[in-house]
């Protein structure tokens, strides 16, 4: 595999995450398999909606669907897809952090 089909890939991968429900979706399905309107419940969003966005998630091959009697289950298809957004989250918490302590040590221009 050549390194541009490797960060095309990517791409595709972060592609498909590039969304705060989805996102969300992800959180939700971390610990267990949820059934589409559970997950619908968990995040309150209609289960027409949820259903679109685990699609975009199954094509990017984010999670993976399970036909059971009692309806599909979907399940994060590699655990480490739960890390990756685990570490995200770090950086952006000291990106916050990092910020905030910008903002703090800069003189207020309103009270010029």
């Amino acid at each position: 595999m050549s390194q541009r089909s490797i960060y095309e890939i990517q791409a595709d991968l972060c592609r498909s995450m590039a969304s705060a429900t989805r996102i969300r979706i992800v959180h939700v399905l971390r610990d267990e398999p949820q059934r589409v309107g559970d997950i619908a419940r968990l995040i309150g969003l209609p289960p027409t909606t949820v259903s679109r966005h685990l699609g975009v998630l199954r094509n990017g091959g984010i999670v993976i669907a399970q036909r059971r009697a009692r309806g599909t289950l979907y399940q994060i298809a590699n655990p480490k897809i739960v890390h990756i957004c685990d570490l995200m989250r770090e950086v952006l918490v000291e990106e916050a952090s990092r910020r905030s302590r910008l903002v703090e040590a800069s003189p207020d221009e309103h009270s010029r």
